[in-house]
């Protein structure tokens, strides 16, 4: 079974992201963890077959963690998708230049309710 990597602090996003998981009864398992540095050490460790990367994360964001696993022979190749709430001007175009292949934002269904 594929494993996917959640990066993300927000406890909704992750359960909403569980739900979809258990309720679409999708084949893969799905690992989450709360920052870019937990993210880097799971990601060694599980080689998912894709990573969730939440944007803005405390302590390393979003876009700082996935070029460190795009710079790491051991991580460059697992695809990373950026997720974010809070869709900023520009931050597309910032998440492809880090390294991540696909971009969804707030209007594309994920939902920050703190």
């Amino acid at each position: 079974m594929n494993t996917i990597l959640l990066i993300e602090d927000n406890f909704n996003n992750v359960s909403l992201l569980e739900d979809i998981f258990l309720f679409d009864d999708i084949p893969a398992r799905l690992v989450s963890v709360e920052t870019g540095e937990e993210g880097l050490n799971r990601a060694v460790e599980l080689q998912p077959a894709l990573i969730l990367m939440d944007v803005r994360l405390p302590g390393i964001d979003g876009l700082e963690t996935t070029q460190i696993l795009k710079r790491d022979p051991r991580t460059k190749d697992i695809p990373v998708w950026a997720i974010t709430a809070y869709a900023m001007t520009g931050d597309e175009e910032r998440a492809r230049a880090a390294g991540c292949c696909e971009y969804i934002a707030e209007e594309a269904g994920i939902n920050n309710q703190e």
